[in-house]
């Protein structure tokens, strides 16, 4: 089971207008920087930047929006300001700016009422009216506290995240529950409700997202509390319409990957994964760690079997070479996926526990730096020389590392898979290497070569952090995140049957169908999950089957999404054929 987490990092400082330095068009991203200590301002930036990285073709110029300078947002086809900070004390000229500009703008939360009524009328046809408030008195009938809870759009609804959770050994309920309230002022006007929030105990509704031409508002920062059926979604299929942009994909895309498959998986439930796969005509991606350790004995295995590799086993190695034959796709999934010989914080077994992050204590590991991540990366990658398999896809052990990590997995990888977790950073001491010696630091079939030459670039990178960690999941492919990372998305995670050590809520087979149902009205949205062998197994084993073996709902998972129209991919092909597209650029407005 993956977390969900993250945080982010790197500027280069070019002269203002982008768009004449490259040809490519260029998107502003304006934050609230407000006092020394607040640092949410940065944080959904990111979370913004990372969602531009689906769109290639643009730069992305981002800064505070204290900083501007008049006319800044007529030099880019398109703006986004994220208003984060109650209040803010922000430019007239950033006002009078977005108000008359003719580019495509987009405000996000707090301080439209900046602006006089006649003003916000103009842009919006419609005049702020007050900050929703969490009801305490209108409960739901399972005594959970109502708010604008679903939004609509495109026929279908999204949900914000709504829970009780424990704090500091007390019961309080989470949600993303504040939005600003926009009362449409004339009928018949130009201006479209895109989206509407909904109150399910009042029947109240207000408008989400509202567009009037070139003007776009929506009424919250949707970066917190995102989820599976999260409206963030609605703001990530809104991005195409505030760029302009169509489409990449004519169909929407599928991908099911086995998960935490090492060399002492059982073969039998292996074989049957493979089966289903081959009788539904779908490409297997088998997420594969190398290496087996357990130096507590918490598997259930032989004495002898505490350390061992893809190479040794011959059961496996046998697998493995079948799988080659059939072209199954192999995604790279850490070397040991477990850490020293401690619980971290499970069994410390290969495939339970995190590898390069310190869950015990929510932090780097004590080892991290460089040296080791590189040499545990050429350790693994040996075993992979050695069976002739080389993944061009990393995927992280349960989604977490440090900042210097994903930098390092960035430029070693061509793509990463799933869910991400950032932290505001700042990275020194890369040299300046061309477009094509960046390539020679990709794995393939030369390890030694490659070893050096990673050691070279990564000799003197130092990656500084600023708060906490948070995290991010994507709808669709990314093409550069604050890290660097092309990214392959994880949108619908995986079925649970029930609550456990790893798993926080429970996700069925027909959840992950509704979900990937509801999807389908985002712009190149995914069917991204992935399935543990071990799930064909009774219930009473921690599986979802009846009896030992039954691949009954994978087969309806298959099926499901096949029937929604998602076109299943082949990893490899994708990143073939992706392998000429840019990784986006950035740069620092000051």
């Amino acid at each position: 089971m993956k977390t969900i987490f993250c945080f982010l990092f790197l500027f280069i400082f070019l002269p203002l207008n982008a768009q004449a330095d490259s040809g490519k068009k260029c998107v502003n991203v304006y934050y609230d920087e407000g006092p020394t200590d607040y640092v949410f301002g940065k944080t959904y930036a990111i979370y913004l930047q990372n969602l531009l990285g689906h769109f290639p073709d643009w730069k992305q110029r981002v800064g505070a929006v204290e900083n501007y300078k008049p006319g800044q947002i007529d030099e880019c086809e398109a703006t986004f300001y994220i208003g984060s900070y109650f209040e803010n004390d922000i430019p007239l000229a950033f006002l009078e700016d977005f108000k008359n500009t003719q580019r495509n703008v987009a405000w996000l939360g707090y301080s439209i009422w900046l602006y006089s009524p006649e003003a916000q009328s103009e842009m919006f046809s419609a005049q702020y009216s007050h900050l929703t408030k969490l009801d305490q008195e209108n409960l739901h009938s399972n005594g959970k506290p109502s708010f604008f809870q679903n939004i609509s759009y495109k026929g279908e609804q999204f949900k914000k995240f709504g829970e009780f959770v424990e704090r500091d050994g007390e019961q309080v309920f989470a949600s993303p529950f504040e939005m600003v309230v926009l009362n449409p002022t004339k009928e018949g006007s130009d201006a479209q409700i895109l989206s509407w929030a909904h109150q399910p105990v009042t029947d109240e509704k207000a408008p989400y997202i509202i567009r009037k031409k070139n003007h776009f508002y929506v009424a919250d920062i949707p970066f917190s509390y995102i989820h599976e059926s999260d409206r963030y979604l609605v703001f990530s299929d809104l991005i195409f319409d505030v760029l302009g942009e169509s489409a990449r994909h004519p169909n929407p895309l599928a991908l099911i990957r086995i998960e935490d498959v090492h060399p002492l998986t059982n073969i039998r439930e292996l074989e049957r994964l493979s089966l289903v796969f081959r009788e539904e005509n779908v490409p297997m991606h088998i997420s594969l760690v190398p290496i087996f350790y357990d130096p507590l004995y918490r598997y259930d295995r032989k004495p002898e079997q505490e350390w061992v590799t893809m190479t040794q086993y011959e059961p496996f190695k046998l697998w493995l070479e079948r799988e080659k034959q059939r072209g199954s796709v192999f995604i790279w999934h850490g070397v040991t996926h477990q850490y020293r010989d401690i619980p971290n914080p499970h069994s410390g077994y290969s495939s339970d526990d995190f590898e390069f992050w310190d869950a015990n204590n929510n932090q780097p590991i004590e080892e991290d730096s460089v040296s080791y991540v590189l040499n545990r990366l050429d350790l693994g990658f040996r075993y992979f020389e050695q069976m002739g398999i080389y993944p061009q896809a990393w995927l992280t052990p349960h989604y977490q590392a440090s900042a210097l990590d994903y930098k390092i997995f960035g430029k070693v990888f061509k793509w990463n898979v799933g869910r991400v977790i950032y932290y505001i950073n700042e990275a020194s001491g890369l040299p300046e290497w061309t477009t094509e010696e960046l390539k020679g630091l990709q794995f393939n079939s030369q390890a030694e070569e490659i070893h050096q030459r990673q050691k070279d670039y990564f000799e003197n990178l130092e990656v500084e952090t600023q708060g906490n960690w948070f995290g991010q999941l994507y709808p669709y492919e990314i093409f550069g995140d604050y890290y660097g990372q092309r990214i392959v998305p994880e949108i619908l995670g995986n079925p649970q049957p029930f609550k456990s050590d790893h798993v926080v809520w429970p996700r069925s087979v027909d959840e992950i169908l509704a979900d990937a149902k509801r999807n389908k009205v985002l712009r190149d949205c995914w069917a991204s999950l992935f399935f543990h062998p071990y799930l064909l197994n009774h219930y009473l084993n921690d599986g979802i089957g009846d009896y030992l073996g039954d691949d009954r709902k994978l087969r309806r998972l298959v099926k499901g999404l096949k029937e929604l129209d998602y076109q299943f991919i082949n990893l490899d092909q994708f990143i073939e054929e992706n392998q000429n597209i840019e990784n986006v650029e950035i740069e620092e407005l000051k």
